[in-house]
């Protein structure tokens, strides 16, 4: 059994690495080819590069590491004091604290 999941993860660790060649590869690929296209409609080529601006979200990343922090501290307050799971006590309160907060800046990268 031990052969078999040393060759298992020899083969994962292989396969991943190649899917990630490919795609660093794709990518290159298609920035190129963005490029390429530019130039042959006139344009810029540096426009391939242009990010739109951004919101500050600066304040909502903050408050929700801080909803982070308080639901991990909660969670080991009830894991030592009702004894609940590990898992179950920091993902439940991490939840409790950063949810909202997750629905609000879902809702607020869409609009």
């Amino acid at each position: 059994m031990d052969l078999i999941q040393e060759t298992l993860m020899g083969l994962l660790g292989f396969g991943l690495s190649f899917v990630v060649l490919f795609i660093i590869y794709r990518a290159v690929q298609l920035t190129n080819q963005v490029k390429l296209n530019l130039i042959e409609k006139g344009m810029d080529p540096s426009l391939a590069h242009a990010k739109p601006p951004r919101k500050q979200n600066n304040l909502k990343i903050g408050l929700l590491l801080i909803g982070v922090a308080l639901g991990v501290l909660a969670g080991y307050l009830i894991n030592l004091t009702l004894g609940l799971p590990d898992f179950v006590a920091y993902s439940s309160m991490i939840l409790l604290f950063c949810g909202g907060l997750l629905v609000y800046l879902h809702k607020s990268s869409i609009d």
